[in-house]
């Protein structure tokens, strides 16, 4: 009886290894396939003042330089003087190279201006910040 159970067991464990084996085979991707991970990169400036204290508050307008429109989803996050510019989800006419967006700050009659140029990752699955300043000095 208990040589019955082991051999049922090891036919188990042999189907079980031989179907993983099978479905490992076919969720093969062909060469040069893209995989991209799940996570949502977000492309931000942080505005500071000539101390180097986050500027909450402003206003902002980010303008695609190529198209000049103007990017509807960049605002402020979290109210720590972080603004975001672009995420991935805006990723889909975006050159891989990069390309310049115009970015303008405006609190209590100040303006301050400066130019990203924002291109996708070498996966081409996250937007990137290819040149231009990480935060701006208000």
């Amino acid at each position: 009886m208990m040589r019955a159970l082991y051999r049922s067991m090891a036919l188990v464990a042999m189907t079980t290894s031989a179907a993983c084996a099978q479905s490992a085979t076919e969720t093969r991707l062909p060469a040069g396939t893209r995989v991209c991970d799940m996570s949502v990169r977000v492309v931000s400036i942080r505005l500071v003042d000539a101390a180097g204290a986050p500027v909450s508050g402003a206003s902002i307008v980010v303008r695609r330089v190529r198209t000049r429109a103007t990017l509807e989803h960049a605002e402020a996050m979290g109210g720590q003087g972080d603004y975001k510019i672009i995420e991935d989800g805006e990723l889909s006419d975006l050159r891989r190279e990069g390309e310049p967006f115009d970015v303008s700050f405006t609190k209590g009659g100040r303006v301050r201006k400066v130019r990203l140029v924002i291109g996708q990752d070498a996966g081409g699955c996250h937007v990137l910040l290819k040149r231009g300043p990480a935060s701006v000095r208000f």
